[in-house]
């Protein structure tokens, strides 16, 4: 187990460093000068020995690499650096923006599972019915329509023709509705498709007929004995949404002006804000280490044989 752990660390260091160097290159061929849109900014008319001068200020004269390796130095310290935008610590920024976030993808996720998970196991044990061809055909339309357009279509509806709900979520909870139906809908439609999947794959296996063979009601059948047996691919796949989820969904975040860590990513990248684009890095970095961690740790709870094989 500390084996595992310790090769989990190591390759969450190199995975680190090679996303770090590879988004802070990046970041520095895009094209635009944060000096002179730090100064334009701040109503300050951007001669060229004021641009030379606040390059120097804000570290931006140095080589790429020489920055880049400052930064990583900084960062072993705890220390994210200073956003150009704001001049304020880039921890701080993400530490303002993540509750907001975590808001919107704990709700999120909340709601498609009180949706897919009885969906799909309904689909799964009426196969073939007008129910399930009904759901089936509502989740081909959803997957297929990008969630973009989904949060438009909800934008319009809801918010401009029905006058239900505002068009700005500004952090409010009665603006945190709209950017969840446009997540939800669309992560509703792939669980949905998976939890159906699974349980059909189940009830082949013996020990269902064995369960209907004793007189075990199809109620419980379903939903003691299948969907224990079924956790360990939604488990995976929550993980992996959650952990997109967290990361700041910036699509949505942007359409709907939450003011979350995907809106501020994609400020900081039309600000040409180094640190806290390398900040955000770091951040997605760390959630999915995390979330690979939790979904290993439940797979051992939910599969004590993989503890087993693996020691």
């Amino acid at each position: 187990m500390i084996r595992a752990a310790g090769k989990s660390m190591g390759s969450f260091l190199v995975t680190l460093i090679g996303i770090t160097a590879l988004s802070f290159a990046l970041s520095y061929l895009s094209p635009g000068d944060p000096a002179e849109m730090w100064l334009t900014e701040n109503g300050i008319a951007p001669s060229e020995e004021l641009l030379q001068k606040t390059r120097e200020q804000l570290g931006l004269n140095r080589p790429i690499p020489v920055q880049y390796i400052a930064w990583l130095g900084d960062l072993l310290q705890g220390d994210m650096g200073v956003s150009i935008k704001s001049n304020r610590p880039v921890a701080q920024e993400l530490i303002k923006a993540l509750p907001h976030t975590l808001l919107l993808a704990v709700s999120s996720m909340l709601v498609t599972m009180a949706v897919a998970v009885p969906l799909g196991v309904a689909c799964a044990k009426y196969q073939g019915s007008w129910f399930d061809r009904l759901i089936q055909l509502t989740n081909y339309i959803f997957v297929s329509l990008p969630v973009f357009f989904i949060s438009l279509i909800l934008m319009y509806q809801l918010s401009y023709k029905l006058k239900l709900l505002p068009v700005i979520g500004a952090g409010s909870l009665k603006g945190l509705i709209l950017p969840v139906l446009a997540l939800s809908l669309n992560l509703i439609s792939v669980y949905i498709r998976q939890i159906r999947s699974v349980v059909l794959r189940e009830l082949q296996h013996d020990y269902v007929a064995g369960l209907y063979a004793r007189g075990v009601p199809g109620r419980v059948v379903f939903f003691v004995h299948i969907l224990k047996n079924t956790l360990t691919p939604i488990v995976t796949l929550t993980g992996i949404s959650l952990g997109v989820l967290l990361g700041g969904t910036i699509i949505v975040e942007s359409i709907f002006n939450w003011p979350g860590l995907g809106k501020l990513a994609v400020e900081a990248i039309e600000y040409r804000d180094y640190p806290v684009i390398q900040g955000y890095v770091v951040w997605m970095a760390f959630i999915y280490l995390l979330v690979n961690a939790i979904i290993e740790f439940l797979y051992l709870l939910l599969n004590p044989k993989l503890k087993r094989i693996g020691g």
